[in-house]
């Protein structure tokens, strides 16, 4: 966006430091510099125009440069006594580096001279015919020796912001005009507009179907001269960047860089009907827009229509069939706001994009929309010799409600490391326009219509201190006792890569988001956050389990004849209160290829089991193992769910064979463990000397039903045995011949000792009858000798 010094002063005294304020308090500024480099050029009054004495093509005047007559030779054949001129005095220097000096043309004296536009570097493109021939004739009565760069539009700054997507608002020069007021504590003026209505009624109709349009106006002129634009015009427009066509579009694009208004001009006859009706598009609706293009339209798609058929893609742009041209004597202003979102969607998809497309889709000033239309209509009168309708016709759905913010001031302080009273922070939001309501050192504000990009306390602590000055922030010294270092939950993350990078396993990294489809196909809350505008269908989701990486992982990896895999992530699933740092493990094939020095290890169910222990075993925490059968994605008889403080934290089992077909891979094993409750453990590891006493191992086997849990029976031994038990071990399971169905037969290790003295066979043989005692009363076991 460019701030062009002559529109910017129309609406509040420009600072000399204008630069400086800017960067300091409002945005970058990429480029800032004059509208036109060229100096000592006035306005001139030829009083004289002779031939000259010595040549058939030359002419000799004297022209009144105001404070002084300078004789001035001339080759124009256009140049004649009384015209008004611009003239380039002695020491200007116009483009290509031509210094204008005093000079004898032919034996005269010649001090200066008169300029066309060419020779000031106006493109010839945007000239007309007239212009284009010899010097340029000034039409209105302007005074001699002033400003011709005023004449031009091409006197004073030209300030180009380096806007980033939140600053809408500045967008416009009345934008910038409010935010550099509250910078200099400056009033900004909208002048008054004034416009000479008929007394004819205004004919339009406006009628709609939609919620999408928050708000549209319309005015309705007659007899308008579609014809050139003045220069200052043209010149204001190029200063822009923007491409002057005629008097009529340039003044719609004029208002939109001035008040931030986007408008759209129909010519009324092509129109066809005074009815405006907005609605969503057919599916599959054609349309050619102004650039000639046939455009496809969904039904999500805002449209303009005059009751039948559609004249306009709402907020995006318009369509040939209603397009401006230089026979067009009637036209029908729209001045509209509506909804950000949907433009935005519009715009991506038909690949249309434009300087209201823009300022619609990040949201406009509602407060100026009509103060847009009718800048537009005086412009009309203008410069168009339009006559317009008595009366705006409105159709109004909602108002935009921004957010409303509460606050205290020892907030503000802490976060902004400044130490305001709370009237300051009252005067600095008032000046920014904001609604204030301050009970003492509480606050409730609301922000302007212009500032969407203001949501918490975090961005009012950023205007408050954008209006005090980030160079009035006082040096704090960081109280910074040593090198910083990781912290334990850091520390146990790293830790935890490490463990099972030596394990064996990969690590892989997936995508955060996911299809909609994979979302409800492992873990659905019924809550889940999706993209407004997502690049691909297939990406539109943010994930909920590492489970849908993890899964195309291994797929993606077995269809290529990578069958043995062991890989892990630890990584975010998302729902719209939390998000959660998450580890998933996957195996499949081989853990370990046989060689001359050891034999395959294949995955299962127990190795991804081991592999968890050994995880949580690290983290210090202990874990238990709860089988179900309610995740659909496993198979329905090697499932458990993960129990941390009697929260279910996580699921390990086998795929299903159902999933293994979707996704064209052999049967794997995966978990997935959600780490936020289990990083909370506040235990670390502590190490110990070896026992010097000796350690005194018993054996026990035992026909057991097999309803009862493993997990269940190792905690039961585990309380009995209490302190003495160093180590255990399942080394035998046995189900078949002599033990009955329904049971199988389970032989543990136990390993006992005392770090204080040495066991007695007798303590241990006390144990292990306490242990035999509780395993036959709460199993039902049969202890076998």
């Amino acid at each position: 966006m460019k701030i062009n010094e002559n529109i910017l002063k129309r609406f509040i005294e420009v600072p000399e430091k204008i630069e400086e304020i800017t960067n300091n308090h409002i945005i970058e500024v990429e480029d800032f510099g004059p509208l036109s480099n060229i100096t000592h050029l006035v306005i001139g009054k030829v009083l004289t125009c002779e031939k000259h004495p010595d040549s058939d093509h030359l002419s000799l005047t004297t022209v009144d440069l105001g404070d002084e007559i300078k004789q001035i030779v001339c080759g124009a054949p256009n140049v004649a006594a009384n015209q008004t001129v611009i003239v380039a005095k002695v020491g200007a220097i116009l483009p290509g580096n031509f210094i204008i000096k005093e000079a004898k043309i032919r034996g005269v004296e010649s001090s200066g001279m008169i300029c066309s536009l060419t020779e000031l570097g106006i493109d010839e493109k945007y000239l007309t015919d007239e212009e284009k021939t010899g010097i340029h004739v000034i039409k209105e009565p302007l005074a001699p020796g002033s400003s011709a760069l005023a004449y031009l539009g091409l006197e004073g700054f030209n300030l180009e912001l380096g806007l980033t997507p939140n600053r809408s608002d500045l967008l416009s020069h009345v934008g910038f005009a409010y935010d550099l007021g509250a910078m200099i504590n400056k009033k900004v003026m909208i002048p008054e507009i004034k416009i000479k209505e008929e007394d004819l009624e205004n004919p339009i109709k406006i009628t709609s179907e939609v919620k999408d349009c928050f708000e549209y106006n319309a005015r309705y002129f007659t007899d308008i001269e579609v014809k050139e634009s003045p220069l200052w015009l043209k010149n204001t427009l190029l200063a822009a960047d923007i491409r002057p066509i005629n008097n009529v579009v340039d003044i719609s694009n004029y208002v939109l860089i001035e008040y931030g208004t986007p408008l759209h001009m129909f010519d009324a006859k092509k129109v066809k009907t005074d009815h405006i009706h907005i609605r969503y598009a057919k599916e599959n609706e054609t349309v050619v827009t102004l650039d000639e293009e046939k455009r496809v339209l969904e039904n999500t798609d805002l449209v303009i229509t005059n009751n039948e058929e559609v004249i306009a893609v709402a907020g995006v742009m318009g369509l040939l069939n209603t397009s401006i041209t230089n026979e067009t004597k009637e036209v029908i202003l729209e001045a509209a706001y509506f909804n950000p979102q949907t433009i935005a969607k519009t715009s991506k998809r038909l690949n249309l994009k434009s300087d209201s497309s823009l300022r619609f889709e990040r949201g406009i000033d509602q407060s100026l929309v009509i103060k847009g239309l009718n800048r537009a209509s005086e412009l009309l009168v203008e410069l168009a010799n339009a006559k317009v309708r008595k009366g705006v016709i409105t159709h109004k759905e909602n108002q935009y409600q921004t957010q409303v913010i509460t606050f205290e001031l020892q907030e503000i302080n802490q976060k902004s490391g400044l130490n305001l009273t709370a009237k300051e922070v009252k005067n600095y939001l008032e000046r920014l326009r904001y609604q204030v309501e301050q009970n003492k050192e509480s606050f409730k504000v609301s922000a302007p219509e212009n500032r969407y990009d203001i949501f918490e306390v975090a961005d009012i602590v950023e205007e408050i201190t954008r209006v005090h000055g980030f160079d009035n922030i006082p040096v704090t010294k960081l109280n910074i006792a040593g090198q910083g270092k990781l912290t334990s939950r850091q520390r146990k993350i790293r830790n935890l890569r490490h463990l099972l990078a030596n394990l064996g396993l990969n690590e892989i990294i997936t995508y955060s988001l996911i299809s909609e489809e994979e979302l409800k196909l492992f873990k659905n809350d019924g809550n889940p956050i999706t993209l407004m505008m997502p690049l691909s269908a297939n990406r539109n989701v943010l994930r909920q389990s590492l489970l849908v990486g993890l899964i195309e992982t291994i797929s993606y990896n077995q269809t290529r004849q990578n069958e043995n895999n062991a890989f892990f992530e630890i990584g975010k699933t998302y729902t719209k209160e939390t998000e959660n740092l998450t580890l998933s493990i996957g195996l499949s094939g081989k853990y370990i290829n046989s060689s001359w020095i050891k034999k395959d290890v294949e995955s299962d169910f127990f190795l991804l089991k081991g592999l968890l222990e050994q995880v949580t075993s690290q983290l210090g925490v202990q874990l238990d193992y709860v089988k179900t059968d309610e995740h659909h994605q496993l198979h329905p008889g090697i499932q458990a769910n993960l129990i941390y403080q009697n929260q279910i934290v996580g699921v390990i089992g086998q795929t299903h064979p159902n999933l293994d077909k979707k996704y064209d891979m052999n049967k794997s094993y995966i978990l997935e463990l959600n780490l936020e409750e289990i990083l909370k453990n506040k235990q670390e590891h502590t190490y110990h000397l070896f026992s010097k006493y000796p350690s005194i191992t018993r054996d026990i086997a035992f026909i057991v039903d097999k309803t009862y849990p493993v997990a269940d029976i190792i905690a039961l031994i585990k309380q009995t045995t209490r302190k003495y038990l160093t180590n255990y071990e399942i080394f035998d399971l046995y189900q078949g011949r002599h033990v009955q169905e329904g049971k199988h037969s389970l032989a543990f290790s136990l390993t006992f000792n005392d770090p204080q003295k040495t066991l007695e066979k007798e303590d241990v043989d006390k144990i292990m009858r306490s242990v035999r005692n509780r395993l036959e009363f709460t199993f039902k076991a049969e202890i076998r000798d």
